[in-house]
């Protein structure tokens, strides 16, 4: 089967490496290079440095997805399946080329978390599942035809680079099976139940920021989900305080008030939450590196009834 491959994070690697494994790899088409790093140097994307380190040819990076040229270049490809996985949103003009249609591997289990954070909303909302769907790619936004869904456990201590990179496994095993059934003829596509639908917006800097008010649980998967991007942090003595990792507790002295310290200990300190408590273990002073709590505390003195803000 003749393919063309989209897509620009690192996330849909493993399924470009199954694609010039096992069929036949037209062109691969990513984002332009971007500046990066000190100096501002150009660098390629994840994908497209793959497929020149592999010596899979064109790789094609136009600079909008509407350019006429980019789009008379694709038809003149003759591919007959054109496979996204994090890259740009496309016109009907580019989805409708190839007679299998474009298909596009999402990380989750579709309709529930539509949009350009899956990984991260599902673990702020405390899922205890997730998975990938394989999807035709249509005018909405994650609305198209279901081909197929996989499913897999989040780990009660599972943060977003671990899900990441379990679902970009699963992502290109998903895809595997679909590429069969087309060839095959067998699948059974699916319209999605649109009331059923959840939104899984990007990530902002200021959703970092924690509010104490919030349960233990809660501010405890944000710590999860949040991880690289935005982090989680408060503020103590006026400067941010990350809080890089940390566990809920159900038991909690009732006399604090939500972000007030209840306990320090020699390599943690917890805080009151609207209920429980969180139980701190790594923080990121402003300006440093990340350390335990028990490096923190050679150098800061913290007190029943300090507040982090």
């Amino acid at each position: 089967m003749k393919i063309v491959f989209m897509g620009s994070a690192d996330f849909g690697i493993p399924t470009l490496e199954f694609l010039r494994k096992s069929e036949e790899v037209v062109a691969v088409v990513s984002t332009p290079p971007g500046h990066k790093g000190r100096g501002l140097k150009l660098h390629d994307s994840p994908v497209s440095q793959y497929a020149k380190q592999h010596d899979v040819e064109p790789v094609i990076t136009p600079p909008t997805v509407k350019d006429p040229a980019f789009i008379e270049q694709l038809r003149t490809l003759e591919a007959d399946l054109f496979v996204v996985v994090a890259y740009r949103l496309l016109p009907p003009e580019v989805f409708s080329i190839p007679k299998l249609g474009t298909v596009n591997i999402h990380a989750s289990l579709l309709p529930k978390y539509r949009g350009a954070a899956p990984i991260q909303r599902a673990i702020q909302a405390g899922e205890s599942e997730t998975g990938v769907t394989v999807f035709r790619i249509d005018e909405g936004i994650d609305t198209g035809e279901i081909l197929l869904r996989k499913k897999i456990a989040i780990g009660s201590q599972e943060s977003t680079p671990q899900l990441y990179e379990r679902l970009s496994l699963l992502g290109a095993e998903a895809l595997k099976e679909a590429v069969d059934g087309l060839k095959n003829e067998d699948l059974e596509p699916l319209k999605q139940d649109h009331t059923q639908a959840l939104p899984a917006p990007k990530l902002k800097r200021e959703e970092g920021h924690i509010r104490w008010n919030q349960s233990a649980q809660a501010i405890y998967n944000r710590i999860r989900a949040f991880k690289p991007f935005p982090g989680t942090y408060s503020f103590y003595d006026g400067k941010r305080l990350g809080i890089e990792w940390a566990q809920p507790q159900s038991d909690c002295e009732s006399t604090f008030e939500p972000g007030q310290i209840t306990g320090v200990s020699k390599s943690s300190f917890s805080v009151k939450c609207a209920q429980g408590c969180l139980r701190v273990l790594e923080v990121k002073p402003e300006g440093r590196k990340c350390m335990s709590v028990e490096a923190f505390l050679l150098g800061n003195k913290l007190n029943k009834g300090t507040e982090l803000l």
